[in-house]
Order: C-alpha cells, then sequence, then structure tokens
C-alpha cells in the first residue's frame, strides 16, 4: 500500500478514536481554562473594595501607633486574682492599653465582675460560694463570697484565710463595673464580655451596661463582647452607637467568606473587631488556623480588629505581633510589654 494513503487512514483512524475517547490534552486545557476562570472570578471579587465597619476604630493597631494592644485578662489573672480591683488597678498602673472583664448582673441588677462556670454559671470554681450571681443580692455576694478563695500561687492558697475585711482592705472582693468607671473613668479602654450561661438575665444586662456607659462617658472607650448572638443582635439594633465585639455565629459569618475570598459580601455593621482563639474546629474542615495573614488582612479591609485570646507565652506572642494582630489577650501583660518594647 503506498506510504501516504497508509498515513492517512492512520490519520483518520487516530481521530475517530479521539473523538470516541475524547482528546484528553483538549480536556487538560478546558479544564485549565475552567481552574483559571475560577482563580480570576475569586481574584476580583478579593480585590473589591470591602464594606466596612464606618466609624473610627481605635481597637485596630494602627490607633495605637501601630503597636498591638496590650490587654489584661480580668485585668491580669496570672498575677492577681481575676476580676477583681486588685488585679485592674495593677494592670492600669503597669499601663496596659485594655482592660479585659467579665460581666454578670445580681438579683438587683447591680453589674459585677465574675466569670462563674461555662454552662452553668456557678461561682464555686471561683469562689468559697456554691451559688449563681443572678440568684442572690450584691450585698449577700460582697459580705459572704470570698473571690480569690481558689486562687493559688506557688502551690499555696494565699487569700484562702484571709477574713472578708482583711480582702476588702486588699482590693479582692467582688467588684462591680460602677467602681471601675468611677475609678479610671475615659483614662483607659474597657473591653467587658457579657456572660449568660444557664439562665443568667440576657437583654437586660445590655440595658443596665448601656445606662451606665452613658452615665459615665465611657462609650467611646468600651468593647462590648459576648458569645451569645442573640444578645449582640440586640445590642446592635437597640444601642447602635455601642461597639462591639463578634459573637461566635458572627465570627463564623465572616471567616468563611474571608477564606473564600468572597467577604465582600459580607458587612460588618456596629462589628469593630473579632475576638478569636488561635484556631477552631468545624465540621467536616476539622481544625481551622485563625491566625492567617489571609485573615488578618481581611478583617483589616473591613476595618475590623482581630484580637487573639487567651495567649500567655513568649513564643505565640511574637507569632501574633509578626502576623498582624491589633490585640493579643494575656494574664501575663508584663510579659507582652517587654516583648513590644523590644520589638520596637
Amino acid at each position: 500500500m503506498d506510504e501516504r494513503i497508509f498515513s492517512k487512514y492512520e490519520r483518520e483512524l487516530c481521530y475517530n478514536e479521539n473523538i470516541l475517547r475524547g482528546d484528553p490534552v483538549k480536556h487538560m486545557r478546558r479544564l485549565g481554562i475552567v481552574i483559571l476562570s475560577i482563580l480570576l472570578i475569586l481574584g476580583g471579587l478579593f480585590a473589591l473594595p470591602k464594606p466596612t465597619y464606618d466609624k473610627t476604630n481605635v481597637w485596630r493597631k494602627e490607633a495605637n501607633d501601630n503597636q498591638t494592644l496590650v490587654m489584661a485578662h480580668a485585668g491580669g489573672k496570672g498575677v492577681y486574682p481575676d476580676n477583681t480591683m486588685k488585679a485592674f488597678q495593677y494592670a492600669y498602673d503597669l499601663g496596659v492599653d485594655v482592660l479585659e472583664m467579665d460581666l454578670q448582673m445580681t438579683a438587683d441588677n447591680v453589674l459585677v465582675l465574675r466569670h462563674g462556670e461555662n454552662e452553668t454559671g456557678n461561682m464555686r470554681d471561683l469562689s468559697n460560694c456554691d451559688t449563681v450571681i443572678w440568684d442572690e443580692t450584691y450585698q449577700y455576694l460582697y459580705d459572704n463570697c470570698n473571690v480569690a478563695y481558689h486562687y493559688e500561687v506557688d502551690g499555696a492558697y494565699p487569700y484562702r484565710d484571709m477574713t472578708q475585711v482583711e480582702l476588702i482592705a486588699d482590693g479582692v472582693y467582688l467588684t462591680t463595673l460602677e467602681e471601675l468607671f468611677n475609678t479610671f473613668g475615659d483614662s483607659i479602654l474597657y473591653n467587658i464580655e457579657i456572660k449568660a450561661d444557664a439562665d443568667a438575665p440576657r437583654t437586660e444586662v445590655a440595658d443596665e451596661l448601656y445606662d451606665l456607659m452613658m452615665t459615665y462617658d465611657v462609650m467611646e472607650n468600651v468593647l462590648v463582647a459576648t458569645n451569645f448572638h442573640d444578645i449582640s443582635s440586640y445590642i446592635a439594633t437597640t444601642y447602635p452607637n455601642v461597639t462591639l465585639s463578634t459573637s461566635h455565629d458572627e465570627a463564623q459569618s465572616m471567616i468563611i467568606p474571608a477564606y473564600t475570598l468572597s467577604s465582600v459580601f459580607y458587612t460588618p455593621d456596629s462589628y469593630a473587631a473579632l475576638q478569636l482563639p488561635m484556631s477552631f474546629g468545624l465540621p467536616v474542615i476539622g481544625e481551622l488556623n485563625l491566625t492567617t495573614k489571609l485573615l488578618i488582612q481581611t478583617a483589616h479591609r473591613h476595618n475590623m480588629a482581630m484580637h487573639y485570646w487567651t495567649i500567655n507565652d513568649e513564643e505565640t506572642m511574637r507569632y501574633l505581633i509578626e502576623q498582624g494582630a491589633d490585640g493579643i489577650i494575656t494574664d501575663y501583660p508584663e510579659l507582652l510589654q517587654e516583648i513590644i518594647a523590644e520589638l520596637q
């Protein structure tokens, strides 16, 4: 058979086979075009201007000479009993940027600074009282509960045998939020987390908090946080001039679009900050890293601050500062201050 005819026959055979099987080269080209198109769309979405928190955001480091905010967790609970006047005075005298605290309300509507057990809100883990704050009056708790009973220092319990008079004289007692506002006024920032475990009052605490902030004229100094979306939504709707940190649900609403490069569709509204652990477990995805520069920079493009809790070791503090964290909540504010001073 003529060689040219044979070659033509082979080409036609190969062509017919490719029609039946599909050309893998063409398939790869088409797949490449699809992937490139998706990347271009995502890149375009990422590059688009983001809806922003539309007020001046004092909770970002750029409002603090571009230095990460030192946020004393419960006043610096690694040094003194948490949420007590002694701890807050210690942190204030150090010159921290933010006093962080936990907020609950007594049966007679006094706002006090105390954590309580997660889920139940009981005080027994942090005091000698087996009760919950919202079931008792402030005076009863002030007179009877040693809020530093379980505070341990090098295997010892220095406050356990002190009388209530001695505890009060030492500044280790159930401290009210009004005391803090009255003592420090607008000379410092406050990060106030509303606790609402079990059947605790919820929106009522928000109402009392708002009134107190207005009375002491510290609205611009306070960031209100809560894990409970119903409380934060109530505050955002009822008191739009209050500055908020995202609830758990609201944080997810920002984080997932950030990682899918679609946060152009997220609007912060009243939320000025995200306060997060370093990672979070999600169904299917597993452990999600929350300290990436992508997430932090996306938050910044929304004019939102990124704060991390609770960070107590030097290595992690340095890492978060390098990543661009706006604030670090820590039990040891002195350590964080030393690292920041060194990096300056």
